[in-house]
């Protein structure tokens, strides 16, 4: 009994032993047999998946102040409806309304000044005498010139009766030289008076167009200054919704911060970021299933509507084992229906819908 137990186990060993060196040899075969060459993937075949983002239709725009300032008054809320043109915010003002008022107040200063000086010029003769018809002066210096011809006239008419009696000796020659003297002087007066009264009336004209010019570059200041008001009230450019509205009463705006105010069309579009090794089998008119990327709730569909012919880096990346990310990538435009809930910036996974 005792050696058909020992025989057994002696048999059971050596089966052990002989199994094991099977396995080791079968192990070490195969080990050294080159690995067969896989099929190389079709892309025929393989389903077209692109990575997005959701953004409104043509693209959003931002709403930024052209300085920095204090939020003084706000018009709107988040999520409503905008039109062109319309304002949303006001920034402070103080200083450039009183810039506005002092340009406005030089402006009327000018204009008073310009009424004042075409009242007088209204009131205008011409210059008496000879050769001077053209010539007009204003109505005081004419009235002067009349007064020192009237003067003259008397001056020449007492000369005239007083040549006679100077001849015979009946008055003194003193006498009457100084008369021929003093008329002498009253023509010289007369000839001053009216070069003074063409000067005056020159000078009047020259600064009527003076104060003219004053008062065009005032109003142009004018101008200038309710521009620069107006560049305070922040306003919306376009028609649309109002996406992103963080601005608070009081709190410092500044032009770094234009991301805080965002307005596009309440429909919505994707941007595709196309791979390399997709580019010629993504067409305008393909249809996309869009899911939500980290989800994979479908969100609606889309159609292509353009492709570009420009390969870049992508500025994102998600979680998608399958993602590439040493290749280049195109953009393509996708229209997003039934979708207007989704917000803006959204990473979404598109699926061509005639793949499985």
């Amino acid at each position: 009994m005792m050696k058909v137990r020992a025989i057994t186990g002696f048999v059971l060993v050596i089966l052990v032993v002989v199994i094991g060196l099977s396995y080791i040899q079968i192990s070490l075969r195969k080990a050294s047999t080159p690995p067969a060459p896989g099929r190389t993937p079709s892309l025929d075949t393989a389903p077209v998946r692109l990575y997005g983002l959701v953004e409104p239709l043509g693209r959003e725009a931002f709403v930024g102040p052209p300085q920095p300032r204090r939020v003084e008054r706000i018009f709107v809320q988040e999520g409503q409806g905008v039109s062109a043109g319309q304002a949303l915010c006001e920034l402070e003002q103080q200083v450039e309304r009183q810039a506005l008022e002092v340009a406005m107040a030089r402006a009327k200063e000018f204009e008073g000044q310009l009424d004042i000086l075409l009242d007088e010029l209204t009131r205008e003769l011409p210059l008496p005498g000879e050769g001077l018809a053209e010539n007009r002066a204003l109505q005081v210096a004419v009235q002067r010139v009349r007064e020192l011809e009237v003067r003259l006239e008397l001056i020449l008419d007492e000369l005239k009766r007083k040549a006679p009696l100077s001849r015979i000796g009946s008055i003194s020659e003193v006498e009457y030289t100084q008369k021929s003297l003093e008329a002498e002087l009253v023509r010289r007066q007369i000839t001053t008076a009216k070069s003074q009264a063409v000067i005056e009336f020159s000078q009047k004209s020259l600064q009527a167009e003076l104060l003219r010019r004053q008062i065009e570059t005032a109003r142009a200041e004018v101008e200038l200054r309710k521009r620069e008001l107006d560049t305070l009230t922040l306003r919306s450019p376009m028609q649309g919704r109002l996406y992103k509205f963080d601005v608070r009463i009081g709190e410092h705006f500044t032009p770094q911060d234009f991301q805080r105010i965002v307005i596009g069309k309440p429909e919505k579009q994707v941007r595709l970021f196309v791979e390399s090794f997709w580019f010629d089998t993504v067409r305008i008119g393909d249809v996309f299933q869009v899911h939500n990327a980290e989800t994979m709730v479908p969100i609606g569909l889309g159609k292509v509507v353009t492709v570009s012919q420009y390969m870049g880096a992508r500025d994102f990346r998600s979680e998608d084992t399958f993602e590439r990310l040493d290749t280049k990538y195109a953009q393509a435009i996708l229209h997003l229906e039934g979708a207007e809930s989704v917000p803006l910036n959204k990473l979404v996974l598109c699926v061509r819908e005639n793949t499985q």
